[in-house]
């Protein structure tokens, strides 16, 4: 048992998970309908900050004291700030590393890893694809984290929107709830944002069911903007990530829809470049032991885990999230592989809860059909997870249990 009195998680979590409604993404079709829309922007902040106990960017790879120092941009989630558990713990430093933690929004994150300024992004396979043809030596190198359900679409309880429980109810069949859900979107106004993950989610739910973006209207915002915006009234839902979901059911909004009827999960890792993979190899399988090891302790120790995330988090965001909350969401709404093993079952398994080709080519349909990007982004090239996991598992072996 936990400090906080819930139970440590499985090693494989996802083998003992209930099935839920949503472990099946539907493919419904619908109507086609005509569209109008604009989009407000918002500039992204791009700005790179040093966390507290970091270095100069200027360091040599390799230090006096024998570490080898590598930059990674983190972003402010309870997921993707996992790190600063290996930092405060001095686990780097115990693997041969010096790693500078730097706290990057989240659409800033693939152009600080294109410019030089972090070696290593904590992202996900949205964020390779997205930029592989403007750069093609990113690549996506390992998962540890599929959002299974953490991605929600939050209305207002008054806004003339239903949830899918409450269609559910009415109409007695999960998949017509879920497409009346999504169709009852026509019109309206949606705060997210575009061109990453969330924006993604949205879109491939109502590719889904035969409508695009242009039957809706899109506010474009970061996510802590977009979700002040929407508190504020701006829009008549919104898709942010767990910390601004949390603040905006205190705020008493209501989930929409969540997980995968809005898209295949996205799976948060390691994005790093082509050379540094290659050169640091070494570097980069010593990051992902640590971050293995990390999600072990908090495993077993959730509370003092949630506690290091909650404070760092709410100290630079308006996020508010709690331990309790923390605790409530971890190995619930999003998975973490505490080994290799897990991660194989995961995400490189064809039958795991998040298989990387379903996101990958999601990802690739969403961002072509939205002109994001001129073309599909081969796996075969910026997809390096087979081959990095094989490298982890020959130097730490796959079934880690202690941290």
């Amino acid at each position: 048992m936990s400090p906080a009195g819930r139970p440590t998680a499985d090693p494989h979590p996802h083998r003992a998970r209930e099935r839920s409604p949503y472990d099946t993404f539907p493919k419904t079709r619908g109507h086609i309908m005509r569209k109008t829309s604009i989009a407000a922007a918002l500039p992204a902040l791009a700005l790179v900050v040093a966390l507290s106990g970091c270095g100069s960017s200027d360091d040599e790879s390799a230090s006096e004291d024998g570490l080898t120092t590598i930059d990674v941009g983190i972003s402010p989630f309870q997921d993707t700030y996992l790190p600063i558990i290996g930092q405060e713990k001095g686990w780097f430093e115990e693997a041969g590393l010096n790693v500078n933690l730097r706290s990057l929004a989240w659409n800033a994150a693939m152009p600080a890893l294109i410019s030089g300024d972090v070696d290593i992004a904590v992202n996900n396979t949205t964020g390779v694809v997205s930029v592989a043809n403007a750069d093609p030596e990113v690549v996506y190198a390992y998962g540890w984290n599929p959002f299974t359900e953490g991605s929600a679409l939050m209305i207002r309880p008054d806004g003339g929107l239903e949830t899918i429980d409450t269609v559910e109810d009415r109409v007695g069949d999960h998949d017509e709830a879920r497409t009346e859900v999504i169709e009852s979107l026509a019109g309206k106004t949606i705060v997210t944002t575009l061109s990453t993950d969330m924006g993604k989610q949205i879109n491939d739910a109502l590719a889904s069911v035969g409508m695009d973006e242009g039957d809706v209207t899109f506010l474009d915002m970061d996510p802590d903007a977009g979700l002040a915006a929407f508190l504020s009234g701006s829009g008549d839902a919104y898709l942010g990530g767990v910390p601004q979901r949390g603040r905006a059911l205190e705020e008493g909004m209501e989930i929409g829809l969540s997980g995968p009827d809005l898209a295949a999960p996205p799976i948060n890792g390691a994005v790093t470049t082509r050379s540094f993979a290659t050169d640091e190899e070494d570097a980069l399988l010593a990051f992902i032991d640590v971050m293995h090891r990390i999600i072990r302790y908090c495993d077993a120790e959730t509370e003092a885990c949630a506690t290091t995330i909650t404070d760092r988090l709410n100290e630079e965001t308006a996020a508010g999230l709690t331990v309790e909350g923390f605790a409530e969401y971890w190995q619930n709404i999003e998975l973490y592989a505490p080994n290799a093993a897990a991660a194989e079952e995961m995400i490189l398994d064809e039958q795991g809860v998040s298989y990387w080709k379903t996101t990958w080519d999601s990802d690739n349909a969403y961002l072509v059909e939205t002109d994001a990007i001129p073309a599909a982004v081969d796996a075969e090239t910026n997809f390096l997870m087979p081959q990095v996991w094989q490298a982890y598992v020959d130097t730490y072996g796959a079934d880690q249990t202690d941290y």
